[in-house]
């Protein structure tokens, strides 16, 4: 199983554009508009070149957040766990 580590938390305008197009996939996925201005948290999977993005407006819960990385074959480093507890709806 893959480690999935906190990268930044930003506004989606910051996003760097090489990360940009996992941000539009998991925006389309979510069927959610993008706001430039939206906190975005954006988390690597480690021994890939994958991000998975979480969006904060609408936070998800965290057993939620780590099924969905379950799917994906990877679970949440400790440390990025409880710096993203502070985001998260419980």
């Amino acid at each position: 199983m893959h480690i999935a580590r906190l990268v930044a938390i930003t506004e989606l305008k910051n996003v760097p554009p090489d990360i940009r197009p996992f941000v539009e996939f998991r925006a389309a996925m979510e069927e959610r508009s993008l706001d430039e201005n939206e906190l975005v948290a954006i988390l690597n999977i480690d021994t890939t070149t994958s991000y998975f993005p979480v969006f904060l407006k609408e936070p998800p819960t965290m057993a939620a957040l780590e099924r969905d990385l379950e799917k994906q074959d990877a679970k949440l480093a400790a440390d990025s766990k409880a710096a993203l507890a502070m985001r998260l709806k419980t």
